[in-house]
């Protein structure tokens, strides 16, 4: 499963994990959260991670996932 989306990174220790994941190629256990409530969890694949610019601190980014064997959705 390809899971893409879009945010804004303000420094946090959840940055650091995803940046280093995507650096090293590691797969790595996510808990995606949904507006309505859904979540998928699974193991997954950072296969792309960009970044634009810094503004007050924070930094946006685009990510893409790619899930490694079962992801539940709940």
């Amino acid at each position: 499963m390809s899971v893409s989306g879009a945010g804004v990174f303000t420094g946090s220790a959840a940055e650091l994990r995803v940046k280093a994941s995507a650096l090293t190629g590691v797969l790595d256990d996510y808990r995606l959260a949904f507006e309505g409530g859904d979540t998928m969890t699974g193991k997954f694949l950072v296969s792309r991670l960009d970044y634009a610019g810094d503004f007050n601190g924070e930094r946006s980014y685009t990510l893409s996932l790619e899930s490694s064997g079962a992801v539940v959705v709940g």
